[in-house]
C-alpha cells in the first residue's frame, strides 16, 4: 500500500511585501518535502504575490475581513480550512492566529512565540530581535527539523497572467514614495515628506523619465503625466507593475510592497527607510538608506504600533542618488 502523502500548510495573513518575503521559504520547504502536497492560504488582498508560485501544490485565499470586529462571524469558517495536515506553520504572531490553529488540531503546529502568543504551537520559535523576516521563515523550517540553506534567500517574482507594461520612455527611473497602507495599518509613517520627495524628484528628472507606480489610493500623491513623467499609479495589475520595474534602469523605493516587487524581479534598488529597519526588510540585493537607526523603535515592526513623531527628516536627495548604480 502506497503511504498517503505528508500534507503541509502554510498559513499567512499577508502583506504583499510579506508574502514576498515568503517566497524563499515556499521554495526551500518544497526541496526539504518533494514528495509533499504543499497548500498556501493567504489572504485575499495579497494572494497575488504568491499565486502561480512553482512550490505549492494550491494557494487559496480566505477574507481578512475575518480579523475585524464586523467580520468575527467568518472565522468559524477558517477552522475547517485549518484542519487535517500533518504540519501547519502559522506565519502570523498575533495569539488569535495560535489560537485558530490549536482549535483546527493538527500533527505538528509550527509557529513563532511573541511574548508568549505562540504557546499554542508545538514547535516556537522566539521572535522579536532584529532580524530579516525571511531568516524568521527559515527559522521555522530549521525548528521543525527540516534543512535550509541561509544563502538561499533571493525573492521570487509573482507568476501571475496579465504582464504587458504600456508604452514607457526608453532609459526610465521608477519612483515609488508609498508605504503604511494596507489591510492592518492606515498611515503614512513609511512615506517620504513632500520637501524630500519634491527635490528627489528633481534630481531623478535630471537623469531622464520618471515612472511612479503605487496603488489607486496613492495616485494623488505623484504629479499627473507630463513630458518625463508617467502616473502609473493605480493603472496596473501587480503583474504589469513587475513589467515596468523589470525594464527600469533602476528603481527608488521606500519600505513598502513595491519594494520587494522590485527585489524579487532582480532591478537595481534603492530602498529608503524611516521608521523600519532594513535588516528586517531590506530585499537582498537592494541598497538601503537609512537616517534614523538612532529613533528606531521595534515596536512598530515587531507589534504595530505606529511610532511618534517624523520621518526621513535628515535624509537628503544627494544620499539617495549616491546609492543609484553608475549608467
Amino acid at each position: 500500500m502506497t503511504p498517503a502523502r505528508e500534507s503541509v500548510l502554510v498559513w499567512k495573513y499577508g502583506a504583499l511585501g510579506d508574502l514576498l518575503m515568503c517566497t524563499p521559504m515556499l521554495r526551500q520547504l518544497r526541496r526539504a518535502l518533494p514528495d509533499a502536497h504543499i497548500r498556501c492560504l493567504v489572504g485575499r488582498a495579497s494572494a497575488a504575490a504568491i499565486a502561480g508560485h512553482p512550490s505549492p501544490d494550491a494557494c487559496e485565499v480566505f477574507d481578512e475581513r475575518a480579523f475585524t470586529s464586523a467580520g468575527a462571524w467568518r472565522l468559524a469558517g477558517l477552522l475547517p480550512r485549518l484542519a487535517g495536515h500533518d504540519r501547519v506553520f502559522v506565519l502570523d504572531k498575533h495569539r488569535i492566529f495560535t489560537t485558530l490553529a490549536r482549535l483546527a488540531g493538527g500533527h505538528q503546529r509550527v509557529g513563532f512565540d511573541r511574548d508568549g502568543e505562540g504557546r499554542g504551537h508545538h514547535v516556537r520559535v522566539p521572535y522579536g530581535a532584529v532580524r530579516h523576516e525571511i531568516h524568521y521563515g527559515l527559522d521555522l523550517l530549521e525548528a521543525a527539523g527540516l534543512p535550509v540553506d541561509r544563502d538561499d534567500v533571493m525573492l521570487d517574482a509573482p507568476v501571475v497572467p496579465g504582464g504587458v507594461a504600456p508604452p514607457l520612455p526608453a532609459d526610465y527611473l521608477v519612483l515609488v514614495n508609498a508605504g503604511g497602507l494596507n489591510p492592518r495599518e492606515d498611515s503614512a509613517v513609511r512615506r517620504l515628506p513632500a520637501p524630500l520627495f519634491d527635490a528627489l524628484l528633481a534630481r531623478c528628472r535630471s537623469l531622464g523619465p520618471v515612472v511612479f507606480l503605487g496603488s489607486a489610493a496613492e495616485r494623488g500623491a505623484y504629479p499627473e503625466d507630463s513630458p518625463g513623467l508617467v502616473n502609473l499609479a493605480g493603472r496596473t495589475s501587480l503583474a504589469q507593475a513587475a513589467v515596468v520595474m523589470r525594464g527600469a534602469r533602476a528603481v527608488i523605493t521606500t519600505d513598502c510592497g513595491l519594494m520587494h516587487l522590485a527585489g524579487s524581479v532582480r532591478v537595481p534598488t534603492v530602498a529608503l527607510f524611516g521608521p523600519t529597519h532594513p535588516q528586517r526588510k531590506c530585499p537582498p540585493g537592494a541598497v538601503a538608506v537609512w537616517c534614523d537607526a538612532d529613533r528606531y523603535d521595534p515596536a512598530y515592526e515587531t507589534y504595530g504600533r505606529r511610532p511618534a513623531g517624523r520621518w526621513f527628516e535628515r535624509m537628503t536627495p544627494e544620499q539617495v542618488m549616491a546609492a543609484l548604480p553608475p549608467r
